[in-house]
């Protein structure tokens, strides 16, 4: 099987690239956008989510595309349909033109209504992918962290290491569920090598569903320190966000409050019944990872 993996520059791309090379049922391409991706055992092409000519010759000869690539930060909404979206058509497109059959999309647990601009947008995209008439498999990732990953609970880790007092959005009442990169890689790579796993939706969470407040706890347990929370109005943050994008100070977007604060599906029982997954909790995923 020829597989070509977009996105291929992220942390995720690359675990799951050394990973695939251990198995010699599949070749490798790699498309690559602006950071350069280069593997001695991988083929590389140049392509662009909104180019679909490139796109095309990146499919030829391809047997399956496992579509990892996303803007999953911006602070304009419209980029995130513009790429997500509008990329993911136009990828669908040149898997018809060159008669690729099997298409596995990396989604999110985000992918809600109520998630922002990025959570539709992710959600719009799956629709895209069911309705293709594709051989589809749809994995939804929680909130990944491991070596690389420094957003998301990377960044929470560094809150509590380094802040005597962690801000939390509303009541901190809200769940996440913490999955380890290496979890998330095996699954992906057990998908890709099970050509007859198709027309599927699979959580890629952990096995805990965590509170906000409770994350802080744990975390400040697990690194043997004391840290107070201070619980910050919805609005308030609202405002302090978006004045922040608008002046461009700092990394942080609007679309991450809703992302946050959104009801996510987090069973795992379906993924586990399908394929091999079982996840670490949060403290063994530390283990590794600290």
């Amino acid at each position: 099987m020829k597989l070509l993996i977009t996105g291929a520059s992220s942390i995720l791309a690359s675990k799951l690239v050394a990973l695939l090379l251990e198995n010699d049922r599949c070749s490798l391409r790699l498309l690559q956008h602006r950071a350069v991706v280069k593997y001695d055992s991988c083929e590389t092409v140049i392509g662009d989510m909104s180019d679909p000519e490139s796109l095309s010759r990146a499919c030829k000869g391809i047997d399956a595309v496992l579509h990892l690539a996303a803007l999953t930060h911006s602070s304009d909404s419209a980029e995130y349909f513009k790429i997500n979206r509008l990329g993911t058509q136009n990828l669908i497109d040149a898997c018809k033109k060159n008669d690729v059959r099997r298409f596995v999309y990396i989604s999110s647990a985000a992918a809600t209504s109520d998630s922002g601009a990025y959570g539709v947008s992710k959600l719009e995209s799956e629709e895209l992918v069911c309705q293709s008439g594709l051989e589809w498999t749809l994995l939804r990732p929680a909130e990944v962290y491991g070596s690389g990953m420094k957003e998301g609970i990377g960044t929470l880790i560094a809150w509590v290491q380094n802040l005597k007092i962690i801000p939390v959005i509303g009541d901190g009442s809200y769940c996440m569920s913490p999955v380890y990169i290496d979890d998330v890689v095996d699954a992906m790579a057990q998908v890709v090598l099970q050509p007859g796993l198709i027309n599927q939706r699979l959580n890629l969470c952990g096995p805990e569903k965590i509170s906000f407040d409770a994350m802080i706890d744990r975390l400040s347990k697990y690194l043997r320190v004391r840290r107070q929370k201070i619980h910050l109005p919805i609005w308030i943050v609202r405002l302090g966000i978006s004045m922040a994008s608008f002046l461009k100070l700092g990394s942080f977007t609007p679309d991450q409050i809703p992302r946050m604060l959104s009801e996510k599906d987090q069973d795992i029982h379906k993924t586990s019944a399908l394929i091999s997954y079982s996840p670490r909790k949060l403290e063994e995923g530390l283990r590794e990872y600290l």
